[in-house]
């Protein structure tokens, strides 16, 4: 059936790719949630239901002339602990410029996005993150990889028989 409607379809399956990525740019726009705080060593974060406990940053300088500074941070949602993240930021010293790397935790439900900002001296013991918190971001891309399908399916060429020639 579908190979005779290939375009109908195909139309179909885009429309479904675009209500996705609707999903994921409302999730994105009307229900995000974010923060910047600085906090010592062993003391939490609370955002939307997440729990970010701030637990050591490694401080190394490497061969290359940079300077890396990491942070663990564990992640919990009530009692239960569901994972680790460990944003990261590189100073470079002949560009004189830092680079950050963001610890991120995706799910089918959320994004959850830390950020390492800056961190205070070693007596005091504490940084300064960022934290996003992006409902239904994949349902963004989920629609997009949908949409593509649809797209090939309904541009595919449709596979014409050839009629043997009669004998004259």
């Amino acid at each position: 059936m579908t190979s005779r409607n290939r375009r109908r379809y195909g139309a179909y399956i885009i429309h479904i790719g675009v209500a996705l990525m609707g999903l994921g740019i409302i999730g994105i726009e009307f229900f995000q949630s974010q923060t910047e705080v600085t906090v010592k060593k062993n003391e939490s974060i609370e955002i939307s239901g997440y729990t970010l406990t701030y637990n050591d940053l490694k401080i190394d300088d490497t061969l290359e002339d940079r300077e890396t500074a990491r942070a663990e941070i564990s992640i919990t949602k009530g009692d239960r602990e569901i994972g680790w993240l460990y944003p990261a930021r590189e100073y470079y010293y002949m560009a004189q410029q830092s680079v950050t790397t963001p610890g991120l935790r995706s799910t089918l439900i959320d994004d959850l996005y830390i950020i390492l900002v800056d961190w205070l001296p070693v007596s005091s013991e504490g940084a300064t993150f960022k934290v996003y918190r992006n409902p239904l971001v994949i349902w963004l891309w989920i629609g997009t990889v949908v949409m593509v399908i649809g797209t090939m399916l309904a541009l595919w060429p449709k596979h014409q028989r050839v009629k043997p020639e009669a004998n004259l």
